[in-house]
C-alpha cells in the first residue's frame, strides 16, 4: 500500500476482467471445497443444535464429549454456550449441504464487507491499495475479498465452515456503527454469548471511558446466558459448571496451529511452572500495554488499529486460538501498513529495519498458515499431535514475530503519545 496524490484514472477494462476471473476462481473454489470436502466444524454446530429436538436421530446430550465421531478413538464435542446451540437451531431442520452452502455464502459476504472496510480505511488514511487505479473501487474490493479468503485463517476457516466470520461481523459492526440510540456493546455481548472470547473487546470500551457501552455489553451477554438457562436449563448448568472448565474439550494446547501465547510458548519448549509464570507475565503486560495506547490511537483516528490491537489481545490470552480464529489478520496487516509503520517506523535505521522484517515474516507466514508450514516441514498431515520439534518451532515463528512487532508498536505508540504529529510528518494529520 503506497501513499498517492495522483488524480483518479478511469479503470482499465483488461485489468478488471482479469481480476474478476481470479475472484470467480478463488471464491468458486472455496465454495466447491467446502461443499465437497469441508464443513467439519459446521457439522458440530449443527449436531449441537440437533440435540435439542433429537433431529437426525441424535440422542446424545449437547455437551457429550463424543458428539461427533472422527475415528474409532477421536471425537469432536460442542464447545460453545447453550445460546450458540439455539442460534444454530434452524440449521438442524435443514439438510447438511443446504446449511453448509448458507454458511459459506454468508462467510464470503462477510469477507467482501471486510474488504470494503479495509479499502475505505486505507484510502481515508491517505493511501491506496495496489492496482486500485487500474481496477476501480468495486473490482479492487472484490479482488481484496478473494485475497482475504485465500489467507491462512480464512482459507482454513472456510474449509471448516467456521463461525468466526459471524463473531467478527458482530464485533466490527458494533465498534464502527454510530452509537446514537443504542449504546455500543450490544452486539459484542451477543458475540460473547456465542463464543466467550469477544468479552476481551470490553477493553476498548473501558479505555474510551464508555460506561454505557460496558453496561450494555454486560447486559447483552447476561441476556444470552439467561436465554440459555430458560430454554436449555440442563445444558446451561452442565456448560457453566462443568464443560467450560474441562480442558479435554478444546484439544491439544501444544498443537502446531495454536497461535495463543500459551500455544507458542509451548511450541518453543516451555513447560511446567516456568511456562505458567512467563505466560501470565506476557498476558498481563500485553493487556496493560494495549490499554495504555488505546487513548493515543483514538485521538489520532486510528480506529482499525485499536480494533487490531484488541483482536490480538483476544487471540493471545485465550488458552487455545487456532490460526483460523484469526479472521482479523487482513485488518491487522492493513493497520500495520497505513498506521503503525508510517507513524512510528518511518525513519531509516535499525528500528525500522527490524520492524519491517518482523512484519513481513509475520504477514507471509500467517498468510501461508502455521499448519501448512508445519506439515510441509514434517512431511505429513498425519499424527500432528506428535509432530517433531523443528517443524513445531518453525511454524511458531510468524506469530512470535507478530507478537514482537506488536510490542514495538505499543512501546513506540506510548513514547509518541503526546507528540504533535503535524510537526514531525504533516501528511499524517
Amino acid at each position: 500500500m503506497t501513499s498517492s496524490s495522483a488524480e483518479l484514472r478511469a479503470p482499465s477494462r483488461p485489468w478488471q476482467i482479469g481480476a474478476w476471473i481470479a475472484v470467480v476462481v478463488v471464491l468458486g473454489g472455496q465454495f466447491l471445497y467446502a461443499m465437497t470436502q469441508g464443513g467439519l466444524d459446521f457439522t458440530v454446530y449443527r449436531a449441537g443444535a440437533a440435540t435439542i429436538f433429537g433431529n437426525d436421530g441424535i440422542t446424545k446430550d449437547l455437551y457429550d464429549l463424543h458428539l461427533i465421531p472422527l475415528t474409532e478413538t477421536s471425537f469432536l464435542p460442542f464447545t460453545y454456550p447453550p445460546f450458540a446451540a439455539l442460534l444454530f437451531l434452524p440449521f438442524a431442520f435443514l439438510p447438511v449441504k443446504v446449511g453448509t452452502a448458507i454458511m459459506v455464502i454468508f462467510s464470503i459476504a462477510v469477507a467482501w464487507w471486510f474488504a470494503a472496510i479495509i479499502y475505505d480505511y486505507v484510502n481515508h488514511r491517505g493511501y491506496k491499495i495496489p492496482l486500485q487505479d487500474k481496477l476501480g473501487r468495486t473490482t479492487t474490493i472484490a479482488l481484496l475479498a478473494a485475497l482475504i479468503c485465500l489467507s491462512g485463517p480464512w482459507r482454513r476457516g472456510l474449509g471448516l465452515v467456521q463461525i468466526n466470520p459471524l463473531i467478527m461481523l458482530l464485533i466490527l459492526a458494533d465498534l464502527l456503527r454510530p452509537a446514537t440510540k443504542i449504546p455500543r456493546g450490544l452486539l459484542i455481548g451477543i458475540a460473547a454469548g456465542i463464543k466467550l472470547t469477544p468479552l476481551a473487546f470490553g477493553l476498548v470500551l473501558l479505555m474510551r471511558k464508555d460506561i454505557k457501552g460496558l453496561v450494555t455489553l454486560a447486559a447483552s451477554f447476561a441476556g444470552t446466558i439467561l436465554v440459555g438457562v430458560l430454554l436449555l436449563p440442563h445444558q446451561a448448568a452442565e456448560f457453566w459448571f462443568d464443560a467450560i472448565s474441562d480442558p479435554s474439550r478444546v484439544g491439544n494446547i501444544n498443537y502446531l496451529d495454536n497461535i495463543s501465547i500459551q500455544g507458542w510458548l509451548m511450541h518453543i519448549g516451555l513447560a511446567g511452572p516456568v511456562l505458567k509464570i512467563v505466560m501470565y507475565v506476557l498476558i498481563l503486560a500485553l493487556i496493560v500495554g494495549v490499554a495504555a495506547v488505546i487513548p493515543s490511537l483514538d485521538k489520532r483516528g486510528m480506529k482499525l488499529s485499536i480494533v487490531s490491537l484488541n483482536a490480538f489481545v483476544m487471540l493471545s490470552i485465550s488458552p487455545i486460538s487456532w490460526s483460523h480464529h484469526n479472521t482479523w489478520f487482513p485488518l491487522i496487516i492493513a493497520a500495520i501498513c497505513v498506521d503503525a509503520v508510517p507513524w512510528l517506523f518511518w525513519r531509516k535505521g535499525p528500528e525500522r529495519t527490524i520492524a519491517l522484517v518482523l512484519a513481513w515474516v509475520a504477514a507471509i507466514g500467517l498468510y501461508i498458515s502455521p499448519m501448512w508450514i508445519g506439515i510441509a516441514l514434517y512431511g505429513s498431515s498425519q499424527y500432528l499431535d506428535y509432530i517433531s520439534t523443528f517443524p513445531l518451532v518453525v511454524s511458531a515463528i510468524p506469530i512470535i514475530c507478530l507478537f514482537v512487532f506488536f510490542w514495538m508498536w505499543i512501546i513506540e505508540a506510548w513514547r509518541n503519545r503526546n507528540v504533535d504529529d503535524s510537526r514531525v510528518r504533516p501528511e499524517l494529520v
